[in-house]
């Protein structure tokens, strides 16, 4: 089965979770079983290592997880994952499915995309959600970064900038939900509220201008995609109104086949995305 819920052994290891060391319980009913996918996820990331998963075990209480556990009987997550595979197989079909891992850990991200022995994994931190309406929509995206890491892996290398990469990779996995689900809105789709697309829209050209003078550089990258500059009047997350904008500038200039050329095994989901119509999306009021 391509979606995994490591959460409910997680759950186990609360239900008998002692109180003196939990350590050694945890380690044997969530760590031991999950290994693979565990530590190539922490590895991810620079603030984890063996030393502190330990210690954060250790801060581990109950009470934190009683809004997850009665979400989770109410709506399974593991349906709406696997519901929105099914839906991303038939806009962009992909041999092997990626795997889908539901998690709780330390303050993880909602969705991320993780290697497991090579191939791109999708990774779900439940622990960060409220409710589970975007699970749907965090698969698709993440599901389109999948589909990068496979299908252009081979390419040799050519060291495009690093900023410019980040707007071509998230530009497409944005655009690529709104074929998945079109009948989202649009804000959802670029992890804004309605306010802050209309802001957006307001200031198109400049935030545009602001990262085409920067795409040789990475300094931008947790601004424009993370907590933004409130000294310079930029708010959190306009980077993927950014990037769904300029890809599909060019996408509209260069066309579908030029496009595939230079992301071999795409031009089939380009040619979706200009005759779908959601390059207008960005400048349609909601």
């Amino acid at each position: 089965m391509a979606v995994k819920p490591l959460y409910l052994d997680f759950f186990k290891f609360l239900d008998r979770m002692p109180e003196e060391d939990p350590w050694p319980l945890y380690r044997d009913l969530y760590l031991k079983p999950h290994e693979r996918f565990l530590l190539a996820y922490w590895g991810r990331y620079d603030h984890f290592d063996g030393d502190q998963i330990p210690q954060r075990v250790k801060q581990i209480k109950k009470e934190d997880y009683g809004q997850l556990r009665a979400m989770v009987q109410t709506q399974n997550p593991g349906v709406l994952a696997e519901d929105a595979l099914q839906r991303c197989q038939k806009v962009f079909s992909l041999q092997p499915e990626p795997e889908t891992y539901l998690f709780v850990g330390f303050f993880s991200a909602d969705g991320a995309t993780v290697a497991i022995d090579g191939a791109p994994a999708i990774a779900l931190g439940l622990e960060r959600f409220k409710e589970f309406k975007d699970i749907p929509l965090l698969v698709a995206h993440e599901y389109c970064h999948c589909a990068q890491n496979m299908r252009l892996q081979n390419l040799p290398p050519k060291d495009p900038p690093p900023l410019f990469r980040k707007v071509m990779g998230e530009g497409l996995s944005v655009l690529f939900t709104q074929l998945v689900y079109p009948e989202i809105p649009l804000h959802r789709h670029l992890f804004l509220t309605p306010e802050r697309l209309g802001w957006c829209r307001e200031n198109e050209e400049t935030l545009l201008d602001l990262a085409a003078a920067d795409l040789a550089t990475e300094k931008l990258i947790p601004v424009l995609f993370g907590a933004g500059d409130p000294d310079a009047g930029l708010p959190p997350r306009v980077g993927y109104f950014i990037a769904g904008q300029m890809l599909g500038h060019c996408l509209f200039h260069h066309g579908a086949a030029q496009f595939g050329e230079t992301f071999p095994g795409f031009e089939d989901l380009f040619r979706k995305i200009l005759q779908g119509g959601i390059l207008t999306r960005g400048t349609e009021k909601e």
